[in-house]
């Protein structure tokens, strides 16, 4: 039989239908203004707003919201300044130096830009379904790739002084995030139960650490220890139906760089997780699972039974300065947008964005 597995992109966009479920506390429906001054660059009152846009449709954007004025500085930034669509599916942004590197992963591509005012410097392109990048230095920097569905996926070595492709390494079947932890870059492997393990040295795979099926993100906590998100795996028939043949549940895994076969394993009873990320400190985790965010401390040993957040979020993000919480709900029809919340999980304040909210950058 057929089997099929939808990517998290179009399978979250299938799920875009559901109704998102009350907050503790207040929702702030006002979108607020859309124009403001520019906020300043680099001291960490910016966030950029990465929006995927719909699929099939160059209309991905970037948008700017500035935390000194608390309004939404532009809601298609890469266009006001450079004149041109930024592409279809912005899946990621990363700022190495003074420089954003926007992953456009429908159109194969990465747009440089400088910072200090978004003009576009460079084009990384000829890639395929590219998802993210993390730099291990000034000069040189890793992008996953998911190639091809069903085969496996590669990691791209970008040379970042002349932003072209170096080197590919191959990886597992569709590559997402990647993690640069004690001298080494962790490839999460999403298609399978698998983290590839890169020597930034070599640029070759030195071992493959096996985990629970579905990982997607990872990080690393205060302690040293690496933390992987691992969503299940579902396979789904042909067309048009998309029944599901088979589904395995999700973990949450813990392990030490130096022992990574001593994992502690936090399991979850169905479905998995997904947006992991941590805080500026480094000892709190946050990750959505079913329709709400939760809260893991760095140490903890199960999974915690109550929510901080009953709200379905597309996207996730901890403002490092401060512990702010920032949800983003996409329903892809129309603009998105953002709420923002206290680190008790009291709500903020709300701003519109554009189409398909997923992630944040603070800078």
């Amino acid at each position: 039989m057929f089997q099929l597995r939808l990517s998290p992109f179009l399978t979250r966009t299938l799920l875009t239908g559901i109704g998102a479920l009350t907050l503790f506390g207040c929702d702030p429906e006002s979108d607020g203004p859309l124009t403001g001054p520019p906020a300043p660059a680099g001291n960490g009152s910016n966030v950029y707003v990465v929006n995927e846009g719909q699929f099939n449709t160059p209309n991905g954007a970037i948008s700017l919201f500035s935390k000194t004025s608390k309004t939404v500085v532009d809601n298609n930034l890469f266009t006001k300044v450079n004149g041109r669509i930024l592409g279809d599916v912005v899946q990621s942004m990363t700022v190495v130096g003074d420089q954003g590197y926007i992953v456009v992963n429908a159109t194969g591509k990465v747009e440089v830009v400088t910072m200090a005012d978004f003009k576009q410097v460079a084009t990384i392109d000829r890639l395929q379904q590219p998802r993210y990048l993390v730099a291990v230095s000034s000069s040189k920097a890793y992008l996953s790739e998911w190639v091809e569905r069903g085969k496996p996926g590669r990691v791209a070595v970008i040379d970042l002084r002349t932003n072209t492709v170096t080197k590919s390494i191959p990886v597992g079947r569709q590559p997402e995030q990647l993690l640069l932890a004690n001298g080494r870059l962790y490839v999460a492997n999403s298609d399978e139960n698998t983290i590839s393990v890169i020597n930034p040295t070599s640029d070759a795979v030195e071992t493959t650490i096996q985990v629970q099926d579905g990982p997607s993100s990872l990080v690393q906590d205060k302690n040293g220890n690496i933390w992987v998100a691992c969503a299940g795996i579902t396979r789904y028939g042909p067309a048009p139906t998309f029944a599901v043949v088979s589904s395995t549940k999700g973990n949450m895994i813990r392990f030490a760089p130096g022992t990574p076969t001593n994992q502690t394993v936090l399991p979850f009873a169905s479905g998995g997780p997904s947006n992991l990320v941590i805080n500026g400190a480094k000892d709190q985790l946050y990750y959505s699972y079913g329709s709400a965010v939760y809260q893991l401390n760095a140490t903890a040993t199960t999974l915690p039974a109550t929510p901080l957040l009953r709200r379905n979020f597309y996207g996730l993000g901890i403002d490092p300065q401060d512990n702010t919480i920032y949800g983003s709900i996409a329903p892809f029809t129309t603009t998105g947008k953002v709420i923002r919340y206290q680190p008790t999980g009291m709500a903020i304040d709300s701003f519109g964005v554009n189409i398909g909210p997923n992630s944040f950058v603070f800078y």
